[in-house]
């Protein structure tokens, strides 16, 4: 097994989350403890590189059901006594829910053995639910005794949804190979959503590689799109329904977890999707494409929000600069817009670069645009303010008023200004967002239209 320096750092970083967990004080609450596990985890992921998808499925709920399927861990990531932080868990609860949320939500965590006095320490100082997992059950303790403390656990978790906190959990009770995931769905997670009224939604994160090296993979979580039983038919958990479609989720994540994993790091799959859904688009010219990153993908409302206008959009999630360039020639080889509505650089003022450098990326693909098009007219939407990017706000209205004054010098460019709308008293407006802070809601598309709409005419 080769090593790197990458992975030392990676488990280092670990054991100081388990000697910060175990060393705080006993008086030291639960909620606290929990939040000072998150800090020192977001601090071990730096060390590595991870992916997250589909933030912008994140429901604003967040008393729901998380689930997921658990994966192992590598062996090199193990510490004192056999102990092991589970990766996927710990990752679903500091870098998403805390994140999103403020909250990591409440997970659930097998029982120690006797021999587990590191396992003990450590969850016994996070204070989440506890049942006795299949594998994992202490000599001695008689089947309705565990059966009769298992059944705890539903009115453990109502009470925390009920207080409004998301629970975490894998329905497979048991971890495996990313290859191999997820295995069978105990019935658990959902009988606990039909017991509610009314249910919670359940939110499905799909994971990838956290079984292997950091510095051979990347750890990959693509959140899917909530659901409630409730939406299949299904509103009690003793007819066929509640098993048919507990089954039926478990072969969709199978297939879930297979293209996570099989997926390049990149962008050639929705590039891919792309090129298929000009092929089947009726028109090729004298269109208007969109182009740019996931505020555009997202846009799902352009027939009814332009309904005279031919819209083409080519939106794909993630998008920096240059991969929009990169991408350019291919996307847009058989097609002739009369109009491109572009909305790019919002990505990449999450990453070192300046101000200077992302206006001249922004303007080199905008003249690469009008070499290629130069009777079609270019519509630059401006940078959004977002939650996420608020420590940014600087930055983003110094690109946009460089872009509007770049428009200004060119007759076939456009600068669609719609900043200060998102803004209230000069902060980020949250009812225009999704919970994710970053990608735009209904209201938020409603600014981007009327913005847009003049420009149509």
């Amino acid at each position: 097994m080769e090593v790197k320096k990458k992975d030392r750092k990676f488990l280092s970083a670990l054991k100081k989350v388990y000697k910060g967990v175990t060393g705080l004080p006993k008086p030291t609450n639960a909620l606290q403890v929990r939040r000072l596990c998150n800090h020192y985890i977001r601090i071990a992921f730096s060390h590595s590189n991870f992916q997250i998808k589909g933030s912008e499925y994140l429901p604003y709920e967040k008393n729901s059901i998380f689930i997921y399927n658990h994966l192992n861990n590598h062996p090199y990531y193990t510490e004192d006594e056999g102990f092991q932080i589970t990766l996927d868990s710990h990752f679903i609860s500091s870098l998403i829910l805390e994140k999103y949320y403020n909250d990591s939500g409440i997970r659930v965590v097998r029982y120690s053995l006797p021999e587990e006095v590191n396992h003990k320490a450590y969850y016994e100082r996070l204070n989440y639910i506890r049942v006795y997992s299949e594998n994992y059950i202490p000599e001695g303790l008689e089947k309705e005794e565990i059966v009769s403390i298992n059944k705890r656990f539903y009115a453990q978790a109502i009470d925390h949804l009920n207080q409004g906190s998301g629970i975490v959990l894998s329905p497979e009770g048991y971890s495996y190979p990313t290859n191999s995931s997820p295995g069978i769905f105990r019935p658990g997670a959902f009988k606990l959503a039909c017991m509610m009224n009314p249910q919670p939604l359940i939110v499905p994160l799909v994971l990838a590689n956290f079984d292997q090296l950091s510095s051979k993979s990347t750890f990959k979580c693509e959140i899917k799109a909530p659901f409630r039983l409730s939406d299949w038919g299904v509103t009690n958990s003793d007819n066929a329904s509640f098993l048919e479609a507990v089954n039926t989720l478990n072969h969709q994540y199978k297939k879930w977890v297979m293209d996570l994993k099989s997926e390049k790091n990149g962008f050639e799959g929705e590039i891919a999707a792309l090129e298929d859904k000009i092929k089947i688009h009726k028109q090729k010219d004298n269109i208007v494409v969109f182009y740019g990153s996931s505020t555009l993908r997202l846009w799902k409302t352009t027939e009814e929000d332009f309904p005279n206008v031919k819209i083409l959009n080519l939106g794909f999630g993630g998008a920096f600069i240059d991969s929009l360039s990169e991408y350019f020639d291919r996307l847009f080889r058989y097609i002739v817009p009369k109009t491109i509505v572009l909305y790019l650089g919002g990505n990449d003022v999450s990453l070192d670069l300046s101000v200077e450098q992302i206006f001249n990326d922004i303007r080199t693909l905008i003249l690469k645009i009008h070499r290629k098009f130069p009777d079609a007219k270019i519509l630059n939407l401006c940078i959004k303010p977002s939650l996420e990017r608020a420590h940014q706000l600087q930055k983003i209205a110094t690109i946009n008023r460089m872009m509007m004054e770049e428009s200004q010098r060119l007759f076939y460019l456009k600068q669609i200004d719609f900043y200060h709308t998102i803004l209230n008293d000069g902060k980020v407006d949250q009812q225009y967002f999704l919970q994710d802070g970053l990608h735009l809601n209904q209201k938020g598309y409603k600014i981007l239209r009327n913005a847009l709409k003049p420009h149509f005419n």
